[in-house]
């Protein structure tokens, strides 16, 4: 019996849903999938991701392979005559598994249309792996139809979901953006000439940072992952008193989170000074260990993909003990000698290295990024950059500008941004740009590099008036598509977090407005 499936020769898909299936989730994916039908490219590189990662995988089991062959030698066969009758390509799996390595035919794996749909799923829903998502895609009519219409069978695991939506390239994510960009200027729904910038706070996926805590946590991950080095073939490390340390240092974590009251900082010193002792001693200890067991972690015959593993282990366990040194360090001086430590040389999250303290106006510091948002005049998310650190709005009014003119093909006629963006040499530049020629910001700094002429007119008096959209756009985003709580960790995760949430947010925008466009004639009669 033939299926419903995507034909590439005739461009078509058929019908979504047996059922009309009216959610907003519904409205993304029929826009997702009208996409897809305007632009199969993007499933050619979607197949393309899911093909680089599947020879990663192979080659790694073939290197796991090889050396498993060499420790069963064929009878009689010595050593040095087995090696040298492998072939090039055994001798050294990793040299030349770009021209060797092809993929043949194995279990069926999802489709790049299914991988697509759980993309859509997860930037809407934050997570394709967690307990409430799980129980979404189960008891998801929507999905189910999809699923039901195509003939695709059962749902995949969720481990299934995840590692493909992972194989994904950010590179592609980033074509899937600009070209449903492309899409609605095609449509004309919005011509983008009006760009309304600003940025925005998001919380990463971290524990806000105090010294104690950071100091606590460091130590209770080296050891317990020098716990298990005996998976590896290596003796664990001995415990001795560490365990009894650790619990120390854990009570007076405690003790600095909660004291309060009259002599607060001396007794929070007090603290300090016996939580130092007894850190260094658990350091010292594991120090001596990691020498110890030096030789047996570098010599130990494991395969390739275990060796890799321990070495990542072993690195992990020396950086832990590192950072916590370094944090005794800077919380002396902060603590017992009153020294502000400036926020560059502390370590502030253990999960997420990237995150940092993002100060926004009078507004509660928050311990994650700082992203910047472009607002088209009809609601589209055009342009979205996520630096690392804290980064100030006005050195990157210009690359804005630019990327989002790159975004969607089209140059914006009047700029709008607030006083963070203001400066004489960026305000400049973007004025500039042919075809730009409003360049408006509001406040006080931009009072004085805009004319008075160009301040007072009512062109620029709109701008200011209109700016207040793009607020309006944040909230949308951080509290229907969780833009302002992170999921993921480190800068590249996060980026691709972000422009997932972007791209579901551009298509559920894209049905709103084609609905309205269809609903006034019937209101006009």
């Amino acid at each position: 019996m033939k299926t419903n499936t995507f034909s590439e020769k005739s461009n078509t898909f058929p019908t979504l849903f047996p059922v009309e299936v009216d959610t907003n989730f519904g409205d993304i994916l029929h826009e997702g999938f009208a996409l897809l039908k305007k632009d199969p490219e993007i499933l050619k590189k979607i197949e393309h991701d899911l093909d680089c990662y599947a020879m990663m995988k192979k080659a790694k089991r073939l290197a796991d392979k090889v050396w498993r062959d060499r420790q069963t030698l064929p009878l009689g066969l010595e050593l040095q005559e087995f090696a040298d009758s492998l072939d090039d390509s055994e001798k050294d799996p990793e040299s030349e598994q770009e021209t060797t390595i092809s993929l043949g035919i194995g279990r069926p794996r999802m489709k790049p249309e299914t991988v697509f749909l759980f993309m859509l799923f997860r930037g809407y829903f934050d997570s394709v792996t967690d307990v409430r998502a799980t129980d979404r895609i189960i008891d998801s009519i929507t999905i189910l139809s999809f699923f039901q219409n195509y003939g695709w069978g059962n749902l995949p695991k969720r481990s299934t979901i995840h590692d493909n939506i992972q194989a994904v390239s950010y590179d592609t994510r980033n074509y899937i953006y600009r070209s449903q960009l492309a899409d609605v200027r095609d449509q004309g729904i919005d011509d983008y000439k009006r760009l309304t910038l600003d940025s925005t706070a998001v919380m990463a996926n971290s524990r806000w940072p105090v010294d104690s805590g950071v100091i606590c946590r460091l130590l209770e991950r080296a050891f317990k992952n020098s716990q298990g080095l005996s998976k590896y073939g290596v003796p664990n490390f001995m415990p001795w008193h560490t365990a009894l340390w650790l619990s120390k240092i854990s009570q007076l974590n405690f003790k600095i989170n909660v004291i309060s009251g009259k002599g607060t900082r001396v007794k929070r010193r007090g603290f300090y000074r016996i939580l130092y002792t007894e850190a260094g001693k658990i350091i010292a200890h594991l120090r001596r260990e990691i020498i110890k067991h030096r030789e047996s972690m570098e010599t130990v015959d494991l395969p390739p993909s275990l060796t890799e593993r321990l070495s990542q282990i072993r690195a992990l366990i020396q950086n832990d003990i590192d950072d916590a040194e370094k944090v005794i360090g800077y919380s002396r001086r902060r603590i017992l000698n009153g020294e502000t430590i400036p926020n560059s040389e502390k370590i502030l999250s253990l999960s997420d290295g990237s995150a940092a303290f993002i100060v926004k106006g009078n507004r509660e510091t928050v311990l994650g990024y700082r992203p910047q948002v472009g607002r088209s005049g009809s609601g589209f998310v055009t342009v979205l950059h996520v630096p690392e650190g804290n980064a100030a709005d006005s050195p990157q009014l210009v690359s804005l500008v630019e990327e989002a003119i790159s975004n969607t093909g089209v140059v914006s006629n009047i700029v709008s941004v607030d006083d963070g963006y203001s400066s004489t040499h960026g305000i400049g530049s973007v004025r500039m740009i042919p075809g730009t020629d409003t360049v408006s910001a509001s406040g006080a700094k931009a009072k004085k590099i805009i004319s008075a002429e160009d301040w007072d007119s009512e062109t620029y008096r709109e701008a200011r008036r209109n700016r207040s959209s793009v607020e309006s756009l944040m909230y949308t985003l951080k509290y229907v598509y969780g833009f302002g709580n992170l999921r993921r960790r480190g800068i590249d995760a996060v980026r691709i977090e972000l422009l997932e949430k972007a791209i579901v947010h551009n298509l559920s925008r894209l049905a709103v407005l084609k609905k309205r466009r269809l609903r006034q004639p019937e209101q006009a009669a």
